[in-house]
């Protein structure tokens, strides 16, 4: 440990200074996190609405002008300096000079800091602000069999209306157009609720789209550039859903339910049918798993209630992300689920499926999903 120190004395002063401010940060910031000595109100009014709020509107301006993800070459070029330091410290092991392995270690950790100093200060906040379902008044703790059966009906017949009047052929050809036109239900959403306004839109195709589809990965959101990212390749059907998904973390939303629930009334006030279609068909998905993880009895006959042509979209979409399972799968699902439950989300990865809660209590409030 004494050389760790003297090592560490041996930089110079900018450098020192900086490690340790970031030093006194990350623990600062992580101490008040888990804390938590502030009102979920006052880190939504202070925090989201401010903080967040300003310093995304910043980066979506700046980043917009690149037609490719900056997130995800920043991401490349962390990855690289890790490497570069990996391979300096085995080198360094293997020549016996333990002088620049603690330099090296020094260097190692004081990135790392930073790196999820700025993860902590520019998203994780977004945890800790008031619920979806309470903002909104709904009850998502519970409902029953009859409910759910009951709104995937509904939602069945929403979904048969808005596939009649559905064109995603346009978009075959063009699919960076489908970005420009997914995120217009939130100009309506906005009128009701400003916190919805969606200016500067950043929203781009992932630099590694071909590879994301076997980590279970559709879209995400980058809380270094705040840029979404959107995994080229899935089915064409799932992109307004996985767009407007991705806009609400944009929005500060973090709790992936909520993203979900969201996202799909995004979809829903868009004007276009296509758009809509593209919530139903996903939410529908949710709803039809929940009812099969119940073991509902008359699953099969909700089953035949949907039309052929619609099921056709469901099959692609399943047929396509069965074919990227894999057993590393497992590893990468366990790690992303211990990264939500660090955050306060104690469902994981279950949470994405509590977005059928949300809607199921929205229907019986509003009686129709808008």
């Amino acid at each position: 440990m004494s050389i760790f120190f003297s090592k560490f004395k041996e930089r110079t002063f900018l450098f020192k200074a900086t490690v340790v401010a970031v030093f006194i940060a990350f623990i600062i910031n992580n101490m008040i996190f888990f804390i938590q000595p502030f009102s979920s109100e006052s880190i939504f009014k202070y925090y989201t609405l401010g903080y967040f709020l300003w310093i995304t509107s910043v980066q979506h301006i700046i980043f917009k002008v690149f037609p490719f993800s900056f997130g995800d070459v920043t991401y490349i070029f962390i990855f690289f300096i890790f490497l570069l330091l990996f391979i300096k410290l085995i080198a360094s092991i293997f020549k016996r000079e333990y002088d620049h392995v603690v330099i090296i270690i020094i260097d190692s950790i004081s990135l790392y800091l930073f790196i999820w100093l700025l993860l902590g200060t520019q998203w994780n906040w977004n945890y800790l602000q008031p619920k979806v379902e309470d903002k909104m008044e709904l009850n998502s703790n519970n409902y029953n069999i009859n409910e759910l059966v009951f709104f995937t009906k509904h939602l069945i017949n929403e979904t048969i209306k808005t596939k009649e009047n559905s064109n995603f052929t346009v978009f075959k050809n063009n699919r960076n157009s489908i970005i420009d036109i997914s995120p217009l239900g939130y100009e309506i959403m906005g009128r009701k609720d400003k916190f919805y306004t969606y200016n500067n839109p950043s929203i781009k195709f992932s630099v590694f789209s071909s590879f994301l589809p076997y980590l279970g990965i559709s879209g995400y959101y980058n809380p270094f550039t705040a840029e979404a990212q959107i995994t080229r390749g899935i089915p064409l059907v799932q992109i307004p859903f996985v767009i407007n998904h991705e806009i609400a973390h944009q929005l500060g939303i973090a709790s992936e339910a909520e993203a979900n629930f969201i996202g799909y009334l995004a979809t829903k006030n868009n004007p276009l049918s296509t758009i809509q279609y593209s919530g139903d068909i996903n939410l529908l998905l949710y709803c039809l798993s929940d009812l099969k993880k119940q073991e509902y009895e008359d699953y099969d006959s909700i089953v035949e209630m949907i039309p052929e042509n619609i099921i056709r979209d469901i099959n692609e979409i399943t047929i396509y992300w069965s074919s990227y399972r894999n057993e590393y799968r497992k590893y990468t699902d366990k790690g992303y689920d211990v990264f939500l439950k660090a955050n306060r989300q104690k469902d994981g990865l279950k949470s994405y499926n509590k977005v059928v809660a949300l809607a199921v209590s929205y229907f019986q409030k509003n009686k129709r999903l808008n």
